[in-house]
């Protein structure tokens, strides 16, 4: 055995030790995307996010981010001043009553694909006692207007502080 061959799979057996190691003993959750692919969307109607936290600017923050990540996607999502100023001119003011409207209605007057549901469960500054951090959680589900049928749901969060990190900020950065 030449000493790079001997390298050579010292190196793999690495790689693959560190591997494992990272991957941990748990198994990601399966994610079952077949009533998503047989579906295809090709639109999305985005509702405004239904808003269970204290903070009053939680449906339009999180609006304003849910649909660019789906155009970019190549998904067409119908313009968000249109949708609303539609529900708006039928009566419709608040996310909730927004949300109670059925499937097959949202379908007959947008002509979607599917719609996106969001509820916001947490939106706004968490105080510690030396740091604080901006954390925003939602849930969301989309739904297939023609048949009703759910197509994917999820729990997302996200916040300043992800990883733990201290930014020198406080009294503990002094």
């Amino acid at each position: 055995m030449t000493r790079h061959t001997h390298r050579l799979r010292w190196a793999g057996l690495s790689l693959a030790t560190a591997a494992a190691f990272l991957s941990g003993c748990a198994a990601p959750a399966k994610v079952d995307y077949t009533a998503f692919r047989q579906a295809k969307p090709a639109s999305i109607l985005v509702l405004p996010p239904v808003n269970n936290s204290p903070d009053v600017n939680a449906t339009f923050s999180v609006l304003s981010q849910a649909t660019y990540p789906l155009a970019e996607a190549g998904y067409y999502v119908l313009p968000v001043a249109l949708v609303a100023e539609t529900f708006h001119q039928n009566g419709l003011s608040t996310p909730a009553d927004m949300h109670a409207v059925g499937p097959a209605k949202l379908k007959d007057i947008f002509g979607a694909d599917a719609a996106l549901y969001i509820k916001v469960t947490q939106y706004g500054s968490k105080y510690m006692v030396l740091s604080s951090a901006a954390v925003v959680t939602a849930e969301a589900q989309l739904v297939d207007l023609s048949t009703g049928t759910r197509l994917w749901s999820g729990t997302a969060s996200a916040s300043s502080d992800e990883g733990g990190n201290n930014s020198g900020g406080g009294l503990a950065g002094l």
